[in-house]
């Protein structure tokens, strides 16, 4: 019973993961961010076959970080391990380590270097497709 002596109701509501709020300049980005199945993770839980949407600024404490479009739009993710050592020219570079550790999402697209993120450094993704399980084949009638 609610206080004035009605009944009340609760209702569960699902809020969309990402809320944009400001108009990228990169066409591609602008459709990808109407879609419902919007995700943010750590890059450390980036798949194979998800698509890379947007990265994000550093935060003050206390604040959600502001998302940053990159210029190529959605690309996507064929995470590798990291080898400071690879050769592509930024592997070794310091700014491109994470304190918890440095994941590479990408080696060749959008760029002809690797794509690496700190483990812990959220992204925004769309999630791969989940294959269907195969239709059973039709069983030919037995005698």
């Amino acid at each position: 019973m609610s206080p004035e002596g009605g009944t009340t109701s609760t209702h569960h509501v699902d809020f969309h993961p990402v809320v944009v709020t400001a108009v990228t300049e990169h066409g591609a980005s602008r459709r990808i961010l109407a879609s419902p199945h919007l995700r943010i993770v750590r890059a450390d839980q980036v798949r194979s076959g998800d698509l890379i949407v947007s990265a994000f600024q550093t935060a003050a404490p206390g604040r959600l970080p502001p998302a940053d479009y990159f210029a190529s739009g959605p690309y996507p993710a064929s995470p590798g391990l990291y080898y400071p050592d690879c050769g592509c020219g930024v592997c070794g570079l310091p700014e491109v380590q994470g304190r918890n550790g440095t994941v590479v999402l990408s080696t060749c697209y959008p760029w002809d270097t690797c794509d690496q993120w700190p483990t812990d450094d959220p992204v925004l993704i769309r999630p791969r497709r989940r294959l269907r399980a195969p239709s059973p084949m039709p069983r030919p009638d037995l005698p």
